[in-house]
């Protein structure tokens, strides 16, 4: 077996396409000399050179420090300085541009698409960097460090983009850190031979390393079963009376079946040059037995079928139907549904007149998602697989088997051509091997010749939250071997990949993408901020150490703030490639695979804040960051006061995972820093989910951030931690509470949170409360979440907080609410004046009710002078599970509610049967009422509690109890109820 490291591509298809002008080299200057000077050879040279040619390169063939005597001319015109191509260059910079108080590099408007590579820039009196082009990528260099790493800062900020500059590039996005190739040439390692053809890629039944491969082998069809590398075994197919035969597609049958489906011809068919098939059986049947099934479109001379899965197989065919949606042109695509033997349907991109099937993925529930490609020409030519369309772009679509119906059409464009050049593009295969995201192979051909060149790529596109699907990142497949050659990218599974190499011969090759994170610039050691987003849009900040060493475990702050946006929106920092992270385990049902989310940045040691988002800065995104920690995440490099903070921004996201993914896949992780994890104030419209804040990025320990680990201050709005699962948080370990909503804040909604614990682990203790709402905004939300193993309590209502409404939570209890994870307070504590907030609800949820049980304290405790609270359908002392006679006990250790002096007016239970409490198992009493009045506390049961089920003393006047369930408490059937000692209770049993 032969392997190559390195670089992926296709050839499925080669198109006729029409030409476009032929564009000359841009030129290249260099730089041979370290002097500052206008002499040739020097940089400053080569810059005034570059800015009278547009789209020149600056390359250097020295290694060392350019010590500037004055300012540079600013950058004018689309140009490359590139400083890896220097001498000795193996990764870190080994040119360094010192400024010497002199202002930093200025790329000014008339650059747009200038490339910044490969340099140290530092002691600059102004910026480093200041951009006022757009579409400016700075790449790979140090940026207030020398070439050795050490601390050399910019006196204003590392990277400046003003508000004319838009769309750049700080740092980089590639997620892919190598590819391993593997040919099919030897015979020890398949069987089989020659594999004229890869055609079809699917894992064997639940394996990630053993694959189904399929294709051709000259005239037979052929299926092989083992790892990439080779070793498996082959299969032979043949069509029962068929001159040839070819395997475009295989899946996993039921009860231990594979399916292939392909095309094949017979001699003496007239007319009919090819006709798909489909094949069910077991490998001991091939090449001739099992189910073989000819597929035949109606009227058809050449038909491919292509891909199957699920129920269905999607393929073209060369004819029209007359009648229906069809387009108008040569060429059909198909949905056959195998379980009928019959046609379902044609596929019509919208306005196309041609439009082909290759690769159909089940998502389950009668859902799939069909790619291919599409073209306004009617031409379609089945004839020559090699060809199927002319001006084409690849499409992605969702079909509803059960009604029939197509919806999220989106089509795609090759990204990585060339400006001035235009791709024809086409996918060849899909799949969804992690949730909510959809690797495709495509191949794409630039107009301009008729031969190619052929591009082909590994396609990533992630599940819009809404079901639509995002913009692909496309990786370039070339195929790197002894025999390199145009490379044809036919099948994927995941990051697994099949297809062809033509180039002094053709041959089959089977390549894995590997994904990661890899570094792109160092950001430190700066006076001012690491990056600086003055009023402008639409930027990536990605692949950054920003305020640390270049090995990203010890600080070299920039003074000011890691990353700073004024009057900014739209930006994104860090990326939400998730590559193998997985740190929880899909729902914790596999093992846990932690690694450094692909595309984000590591902002840590900064003199202020690692983010600050401020004055009217919108729509901005943080994926896949380390905030406060080092860059493997398991150690603490704290900011010095707020890990991210928003001020007087709206509609700012933390997003660590789409809804169709694992929760935390990429993540950002927010811990140590020296004030709170994350803060925000009067920041309205807020999303926050599927974060760390408090804990180290692989879910096992604590880095504490020392403030709260989300604070929600002044008059935010609406703000929403975290949703449906997976877009829960962890807000745990910190020194003060977990969340604290203050001031006016409105809007608030928690919902799945672990609040004082590792994700589906044990405890990782906040030092106060899970939560704390002491907000009189109302309208605050928590919901279905775990606030549980905290020093103080899992939730406290206090100060003069007002509509809040708990639902479905556990306070105390472990994820599955079936044993302790005890607070050392109570479950839930009401104080102050706290009034007009409710525990109980009944959403639907995972959990079912609320549930306060095993904690130190009470269950639920009322104090100060709370008044009017509502507690109902909660489970106070156990856990989910009740039968007839059974309890599962999670008794609270101190008692079950407990209303203390000058409380009033809380209502426990009600008169409907649905608000009924079970307040049961615990130690202590089950309903302690101490000097509180107003109180009702009606048709709740209150059983097998150590001590009284219900116990009353002091002034309680206006306080009703009635119709309550009281069995089984204390030592004595008379320990029930006791209300001697109290005065004002009208008591009905």
């Amino acid at each position: 077996m032969k392997k190559s490291s390195f670089a992926p591509f296709s050839l499925t298809f080669i198109l006729s396409v029409f030409a476009l002008p032929f564009s000359l080299a841009a030129a290249t200057y260099t730089v041979t000399s370290l002097d500052d000077s206008s002499a040739a050879g020097t940089l400053r040279w080569a810059i005034g050179q570059a800015n009278a040619t547009a789209d020149s390169k600056i390359a250097f063939n020295v290694s060392g420090t350019i010590s500037l005597a004055s300012a540079l001319p600013a950058i004018t015109r689309s140009m490359t300085i590139d400083g890896t191509t220097a001498p000795s260059f193996s990764g870190a910079p080994v040119v360094a541009v010192d400024f010497s108080g002199n202002p930093g590099l200025s790329v000014g408007k008339g650059a747009n698409r200038t490339v910044i590579r490969g340099l140290s820039l530092v002691h600059a009196g102004t910026a480093g960097i200041t951009l006022r082009a757009s579409k400016v990528t700075v790449d790979g260099n140090y940026i207030g460090l020398t070439p050795s790493g050490a601390a050399a800062g910019n006196r204003g900020d590392g990277v400046k983009i003003m508000a004319s500059s838009r769309e750049n590039l700080i740092g980089g996005t590639d997620p892919v850190t190598g590819i391993n190739f593997f040919n099919t040439t030897d015979n020890g390692d398949f069987s089989i031979q020659p594999v004229s053809a890869w055609q079809g890629l699917r894992n064997h039944g639940s394996s990630t390393v053993q694959f189904l491969l399929c294709g051709t082998s000259d005239s037979n069809g052929l299926l092989y079963i083992g790892g990439l590398s080779g070793g498996g075994t082959s299969y032979k197919v043949q069509f029962p009376g068929a001159a040839t035969t070819s395997v475009y597609g295989p899946d996993n049958g039921k009860n231990g079946t594979l399916r292939l489906v392909g095309s094949y011809t017979r001699n003496g068919d007239g007319p009919v040059y090819n006709h798909g098939f489909v094949w069910d059986g077991t490998v001991t049947a091939l090449p001739g037995g099992g189910r073989y099934r000819s597929i035949n479109y109606p009227g058809a001379k050449y038909q491919f079928t292509h891909s199957t899965m699920g129920d269905l197989a999607v393929g073209n065919a060369d004819r029209s139907p007359k009648t229906g949606k069809a387009p108008i042109g040569s060429g059909v695509a198909y949905i056959y549904d195998v379980s009928k033997s019959a046609f379902a349907t044609n596929i019509v991109f919208p306005g196309s007149k041609s439009t082909t099937a290759y690769g159909i993925w089940y998502n389950g529930h009668d859902k799939y998602t069909i790619c291919g490609g599409y073209s306004l020409l009617g031409t379609n030519n089945l004839k020559d697989q090699s060809r199927p369309l002319a001006r084409g772009l690849g499409y992605l679509v969702d079909y509803d088997a059960k009604t029939g119906e197509f919806s999220h059409w989106k089509s795609y464009r090759y990204r990585n051509g060339k400006r001035a050049r235009t791709f024809v593009t086409h996918f060849e295969g899909i799949s969804s091997a992690e949730p909510g995201v959809y690797t495709l192979s495509a191949d794409s051909v630039k107009r301009g010749s008729k031969k190619g060149p052929i591009q082909g790529s590994w396609v990533s596109v992630r599940r819009n939250p809404n079901g639509t699907f995002s913009d692909a990142q496309w990786v370039d497949l070339n195929y790197t071997g002894e025999r390199a050659g145009v490379t044809s990218s036919n099948s994927v599974y995941g990051n697994n990949v099949v297809g062809l190499v033509a180039g002094s011969s053709i041959f089959s090759f089977q390549a894995a993408v590997q994904v990661g994170f890899q570094l792109s610039n160092v950001i430190s050691g700066n006076r001012g901020n690491g990056v600086g987003i003055y009023g402008s849009k639409g930027n990536i900040v990605a692949q950054n150490y920003i305020g640390t060493n270049p090995a990203g475990t010890a600080a070299i702050a920039n003074k000011k703030n890691g990353i700073f946006l004024m009057r900014a929106s739209g930006n994104l920092i860090g990326g939400q490639e998730a590559g193998a992270n997985n740190p929880t385990g899909t729902e914790n049902s596999v093992p846990a695979v932690y690694n450094v989310p692909p595309q984000g940045n590591t902002i840590s040691g900064n003199g202020i804040n690692g983010v600050l988002i401020a004055n009217a800065s919108t729509n901005n995104v943080l994926s896949g960051n380390f905030i406060g920690i080092d860059s493997s995440g398991d150690k603490p490099l704290g900011n010095r006061l707020d890990g991210v903070a928003i001020e007087n921004s709206a509609n700012n996201s933390l997003i660590g995972c789409t809804l169709r993914q694992d929760p935390f896949v990429f993540y950002n992780v927010v811990s140590g820093n020296g004030r709170d994890g994350v803060r925000l104030t009067n920041a309205n419209n807020a999303t926050v989910q599927a974060n760390f804040l408090g804990i180290a990025a692989n879910n096992s320990v604590t880095i504490p951030n020392a403030g709260e680990g989300l604070n929600v201050t002044g008059s935010s709005q609406n703000t929403t931690v975290g949703g449906v699962i997976p877009l829960g948080n962890v807000i745990s370990g910190n020194k003060k509470n977990g969340i604290a909503v203050r001031d006016t804040a409105s809007g608030f909604i928690s919902f799945n949170t672990f609040g004082g614990g590792f994700a589906f682990g044990g405890k990782a203790p906040n030092g106060r409360d899970g939560i704390l709402i002491t907000s009189t905004g109302g309208n605050n939300v928590i919901q279905t979440c775990i606030l549980s193993g905290n020093i103080g309590n899992g939730l406290e209502i206090g100060g003069n907080a007002t509509g809040v409404q708990v639902m479905d939570t556990a306070c105390g209890t472990t994820t599955n609410i079936g044993t302790a994870l005890a607070n050392q307070g109570s479950g839930v504590v009401i104080s102050g004046t706290a009034h007009g907030n409710a525990l109980g609800g009944f959403a639907p949820s995972v959990e079912g009710r609320t549930h306060f049980s095993g904690n130190v304290g009470y269950g639920v405790a009322v104090i100060d002078q709370a008044h009017d609270n509502f507690i109902f359908n909660s489970n106070v002392g156990t856990g989910h599970i009740f039968t007839s006679g059974s309890e599962q006990s999670i008794p609270n250790q101190t008692g079950g509610i407990y209303l203390g002096p000058g409380t009033s007016g809380t209502t426990i239970g009600g008169t409907r049967t649905i608000l009924a409490n079970r307040i049961n198992t615990n130690t202590g009493g089950g309903l302690i009422i101490e000097g509180s009045a107003r109180n009702s506390v009606i048709n709740n049961v209150i059983q097998l509690n150590t001590q009284f089920g219900i116990f009353a003393t002091g002034a309680c006047a206006g306080t009703t109890i009635t119709g309550n369930t009281t069995t089984g408490n204390g030592s004595s059937a008379g320990d029930n109820v006791d209300i001697a000692g109290a005065s004002g209770i009208s008591f009905t049993p």
